[in-house]
């Protein structure tokens, strides 16, 4: 049952054509000069809103890029899924986000990119 929507970027990912695997309902590309990473490289970001499973979800965690994330939510919980681990806080509390933002920036990301927008 595909009752999750996420959101996952094609350069986090290992082997990008794994997204074919996904219901996509939006594709975002964004503009030439992008940073695509920490190491100074540029170029687009390719966006990809999904609707998925859980079993998807979890299928898609051995492709994350360390320093990257991909996120999923439903009506009130969010699914953060680093390379490395996973974490579920709720949407509507921030207080529970701190282990998966914690995370994040042990991996070098920065905060303020540790937002997990949903719709």
């Amino acid at each position: 049952m595909k009752d999750w929507k996420g959101s996952i970027i094609a350069e986090g990912l290992s082997d990008p054509t794994i997204i074919n695997k996904f219901a996509v309902y939006k594709a975002t590309i964004t503009k030439d000069n992008m940073p695509i990473d920490y190491k100074g490289n540029i170029g687009r970001w390719h966006g990809y809103e999904v609707r998925c499973s859980r079993e998807e979800i979890n299928a898609l965690q051995p492709y994350i890029l360390r320093g990257w994330y991909a996120h999923f939510w439903n009506e009130d919980k969010i699914i953060v899924v680093y390379n490395d681990k996973q974490f579920k806080h709720l949407k509507d509390d921030k207080s529970t986000w701190r282990e998966a933002i914690e995370h994040g920036k042990t991996q070098g990301i920065p905060e303020n990119e540790l937002d997990f927008p949903t719709d």
